[in-house]
């Protein structure tokens, strides 16, 4: 019977023989001139890009100014999504008056009130964390109020009858029923925030992978375009993995 440490190194095997294989076919098809590289670029061309960036040394400062951006603006909008989730699923006065605004509020496009948080807060560090709240909160608060409101009503009487506290419900019975939710909106959140870091540094910015991707679109230069995409989605996929590990460590708990 095969246990799960041998199912997982034969998935992984599997998912970077795919990677590889679509690499592969890339590479291929630029060589046989089935694809232009001036549009397409090639593996091999993206990852000469991002071995000059990293003998340079600044591709690093770029990325951490990207990163510092998305996570301080996805730790603020996590916890801001928290506590009005739980707030206006606790209070069914304030979710009366509110939920309206709030389905409103949600339904504009933020991104399209980027260039204006660039007007208002200038093309710094605050500009940039304030279009990943705009984005995180709402998929959080959404999950998170949504997870309160299918808790079932008679654990909460059962808990009341067996005399626990408020700070025990939350404990034993409203965290644990949101964590799925919690950690499904974490996952969406993760993407988004660099999706808002980065439309943020296209629209000002002097620093950040999407200074350097915006930089190389506007020289028709494909390959610096692909190398900064490339070191994003790695990023995010090494982020996403602890994720999922601490994830799994709640499922426990749960």
């Amino acid at each position: 019977m095969v246990n799960n440490k041998q199912f997982n190194f034969k998935l992984l095997f599997i998912q970077i023989g795919i990677l590889v294989l679509f690499m592969a076919v890339w590479e291929i098809a630029v060589k046989m001139n089935l694809l232009d590289p001036f549009y397409t670029s090639s593996p091999i061309r993206i990852f000469k890009y991002i071995f000059n960036w990293v003998a340079k040394g600044n591709i690093f400062w770029h990325l951490w100014v990207t990163l510092s951006e998305a996570l301080v603006g996805l730790f603020i909008g996590i916890m801001l999504g928290l506590f009005f989730g739980y707030f206006f699923a606790a209070v069914k006065m304030i979710d009366l008056i509110f939920q309206p605004f709030i389905g409103i509020v949600n339904a504009l496009p933020r991104i399209a009130f980027a260039p204006l948080i660039i007007l208002w807060f200038g093309f710094g560090f605050i500009s940039k964390v304030i279009i990943v709240v705009s984005l995180v909160f709402f998929v959080v608060f959404l999950n998170v109020y949504n997870g309160f409101k299918s808790i079932n009503p008679l654990f909460l009487k059962n808990a009341y009858v067996l005399g626990a506290t408020k700070s025990q419900i939350i404990m034993h019975i409203y965290l644990p029923a949101t964590t799925t939710w919690l950690f499904a909106s974490l996952r969406l959140s993760i993407g988004y925030s660099v999706i808002a870091a980065i439309i943020g540094e296209y629209i000002g910015s002097s620093a950040g992978i999407g200074f350097l991707i915006d930089n190389a679109q506007s020289m028709f230069d494909s390959t610096g375009v692909m190398a900064g995409l490339f070191i994003l989605t790695a990023t995010v996929a090494v982020i996403d993995y602890f994720v999922r590990c601490i994830e799994h460590h709640f499922e426990k708990w749960k």
